[in-house]
């Protein structure tokens, strides 16, 4: 996984981490492993906890890990990272080790961000394993505007990054002008295996598509969560079979070649319309170097819009961490995307303000 001696000169180390932090020869987690060479001081957890046990905004506690102190970096009402020193009481290094999965919204990359400019004010060596992006280095969408920057998105940052975790830090350390000791470590990893990231991304699929489909999320439709198949599988009860088989034919032939849609029927077990029979669809990805995920779920919102006009489409209301701004401004990101959407724009206008943000993001970053 990585080169151990690099860490012999620490013996109170705090790690940053969750499930995926997992040595596939030594078969066992970094934490088990820095336990045994009693080098572990604490563990800081991001969301969804150390096992990925815990759903989507539900606020995590501080624990106890074989008697190692567990430290909760997810509050819902506040993020207090940056002024909270006192998490690097008592250590001599961190160790960051997380799984991006190559979005701005995904909230591990937002932890980390915080724990660098918290860090910012101190002295201590920080290493972080340079985890390869999972979705790899196509970039995809725009750059949030800026207020509508949060933990659900830092300020200057494009839907799909295309960046490595290490990529990432060194990102926000040039963003932020912060003056910090950064050791990136090469990822050691020949196994094919895969650790779900977070309780709602089970598969590789479902990190293919969940760029775009996070997007259903600030509408009333059910973006899968409570089903097996989360983003790939999304529906409202309110739906009609006529409609779903209308939405899929359009879609189908504008991705022609690229992807499709199923039309389907679920019934999610917990979260939006728990319990109900909900129509719907299940996404397939045909070819992946064509597939544009931003793309894709707009142009799907819009037709679901304009096919379903009763159907209350947005989610009304300020969306997470006592946020002035919707769920769709704090995802989406882009006024101009809302209106694409809203079917304020064309097709043709869309596609071009992707192609200019995305060729301005891959000159300056890669």
């Amino acid at each position: 996984m990585i080169d151990f001696r690099i860490l012999e000169p620490y013996q109170k180390v705090c790690l940053f981490c969750n499930q995926s932090s997992f040595d596939f020869e030594k078969k066992k987690y970094l934490f088990d492993i820095l336990i045994e060479q009693n080098k572990l001081a604490k563990i800081l957890l991001p969301e969804h906890g150390l096992f990925a046990e815990i759903q989507d905004q539900v606020p995590i506690e501080n624990r106890t890990y074989k008697n190692i102190p567990c430290h909760s970096l997810y509050d819902k009402q506040s993020h207090q990272e940056q002024s909270n020193l006192n998490l690097f009481d008592g250590i001599d290094t961190i160790l960051m080790d997380i799984q991006d999965v190559g979005v701005r919204y995904f909230t591990y990359i937002s932890h980390l961000f915080y724990l660098l400019s918290a860090l910012n004010y101190t002295k201590i060596p920080i290493f972080i394993i340079d985890r390869p992006n999972p979705i790899g280095k196509k970039v995809e969408g725009t750059i949030i505007q800026a207020e509508y920057a949060s933990f659900l998105g830092c300020k200057g940052l494009i839907h799909r990054h295309g960046m490595s975790v290490g990529d990432l830090a060194k990102w926000y350390v040039n963003q932020n002008q912060l003056s910090l000791n950064i050791t990136l470590l090469e990822y050691k990893n020949d196994s094919h295996f895969f650790i779900p990231p977070s309780p709602n991304l089970p598969t590789e699929n479902s990190l293919l598509v969940y760029t775009g489909q996070c997007f259903w999320e600030a509408t009333t439709i059910s973006e899968g969560r409570g089903t097996t198949r989360p983003f790939e599988i999304f529906g409202h009860p309110h739906l009609t079979i006529e409609e779903i088989e209308s939405i899929s034919a359009i879609y189908n032939l504008e991705m022609q070649g690229i992807s499709f849609l199923r039309p389907t029927q679920f019934k999610p077990t917990f979260h939006k319309h728990q319990h109900q029979n909900c129509f719907g669809w299940q996404l397939f990805v045909e070819n992946k170097e064509r597939y544009h995920s931003i793309f894709s779920t707009l142009f799907l919102m819009r037709i679901v819009k304009e096919n379903c006009p009763n159907l209350e489409f947005w989610l009304k209301g300020t969306y997470e961490f006592d946020s002035t701004y919707t769920a769709a401004q704090t995802l989406i990101g882009d006024d101009r995307l809302i209106d694409f959407v809203n079917g304020k724009i064309t097709i043709q206008a869309v596609k071009e303000i992707f192609s200019k943000a995305e060729q301005d993001w891959e000159k300056r970053h890669h």
